[in-house]
């Protein structure tokens, strides 16, 4: 299968938004599909090349990358208009040597369908819980347009938001985002993580990696480091500007259990999280109801592939993945006593920890970006075969 895949951002970033697509289309070249990425071209920086992109994502399948001049740098809204149009006008003749355009925007996959070129979107978002009155009748456009495929949403809580107001189920397929295995071997063992990262062997270690950013409800797990100042708590990422100190920066600082290492490559994580005793997940459904871009995180999977015990709320969109009991700790959301319980029985337990990562360790083998790869091979030939597009 050859899949274009347009995205509407610069790359290198080190925002998930670039991540994802990167390693969706690693996981699809993997399995053996054609792949070209075509991504804005900066009028002021330095292009990397292909190998450098791929390089910065250690990503370890190949594919073809293609830079595409509009108005960067420029208003972000814009952007994600012109670019998608500039790709599927003055390269609409490139685009029709591929079998399925496949894009996380949607002006691109609507500019793309309108040429007659089949096409996929890709979500995150509940969009009918978030903008439902603004955007609904766009999706309803696209759904009957004769050459859109269908819909990869990132969860089931997702697909259930659509089909729950009557968009066709058949249209809209599950494909959850997975890990990279490479990035996990060697497997180390804790003490071996430990000796390699300088952390004292008999330490109580719970770390948290992603962005900082209060809205994702980091404040629970300050509240988490005050209340257990014997536990080691390590914060691994950054806020929306690398080297600018942001308010979760400056409340964790004050607190001598709290050690922030800035965001490390995607390769060199593991070692974090293999030296954990508990893996961080904010207790609290704001990420979800409120900021509304925080759905079933990667973080997710890539902490299942550490084999580490996962703290986490109990939540409509990481209980598709996590199960008290078997590879995770869930706690009630947003309840701060039931929170600290819960932790504190957590990273108490040592013989709990080892067989919710055992759990963890399990349930990480089916959930590569190769895994992720062949729902989506298989969800467009059956739309294709369904709608009679060869």
């Amino acid at each position: 299968m050859k899949v274009a895949y347009i995205f509407d951002e610069i790359m290198p970033s080190i925002v998930t938004e670039s991540m994802q697509p990167m390693n969706v289309l690693s996981g699809l070249a993997n399995i053996g599909c054609e792949c070209t990425l075509f991504i804005p071209a900066s009028n002021v920086d330095t292009l990397p090349t292909a190998d450098e992109l791929l390089g910065y994502y250690n990503v370890d399948g190949h594919f073809n990358v293609e830079f595409v001049h509009s108005i960067y740098p420029g208003p972000r809204q814009p952007q994600k208009v012109v670019h998608p149009l500039v790709c599927t006008t003055l390269l609409r003749k490139k685009l029709e040597k591929f079998d399925v355009i496949y894009s996380r925007n949607i002006p691109a996959v609507s500019a793309a369908v309108l040429a007659g070129l089949p096409a996929v979107l890709d979500t995150y978002r509940p969009w009918p819980e978030q903008y439902h009155q603004a955007v609904i009748p766009v999706f309803r456009l696209l759904f009957r347009a004769k050459h859109f495929l269908g819909m990869t949403t990132h969860s089931e809580y997702v697909r259930q938001s659509f089909i729950n107001i009557g968009f066709d189920p058949e249209k809209i397929c599950t494909a959850h985002n997975g890990y990279t295995k490479s990035h996990f071997e060697p497997v180390l063992t804790k003490a071996q993580a430990r000796e390699k990262l300088g952390i004292a062997q008999d330490a109580k270690v719970a770390t948290y990696s992603g962005r900082f950013d209060m809205r994702k409800g980091l404040d629970h797990l300050i509240a988490l480091a005050k209340a257990r100042p014997d536990v080691q708590f390590i914060f691994i990422g950054a806020g929306y500007e690398l080297g600018v100190e942001g308010e979760f920066e400056r409340e964790a600082g004050k607190l001598p259990n709290c050690m922030i290492t800035g965001w490390k490559k995607y390769n060199e994580l593991p070692a974090y999280l293999y030296a954990s005793d508990v893996l961080l997940i904010p207790p609290s459904l704001g990420p979800l109801k409120k900021a509304g871009h925080t759905v079933l995180p990667i973080k997710v999977y890539i902490y299942l592939a550490s084999g580490r015990a996962i703290y986490a709320p109990a939540a409509p969109d990481t209980a598709e993945i996590l199960e008290n009991g078997r590879n995770a700790y869930l706690v009630s959301p947003d309840d701060q006593p039931a929170e600290i319980e819960g932790f504190s029985r957590l990273i108490d337990d040592a013989a709990l920890q080892e067989r919710l990562g055992a759990g963890a360790a399990s349930d990480a083998a089916h959930l590569t970006w190769e895994a992720r790869a062949e729902v989506f091979c298989d969800f467009v030939r059956r739309r294709k075969q369904a709608m009679g597009i060869e």
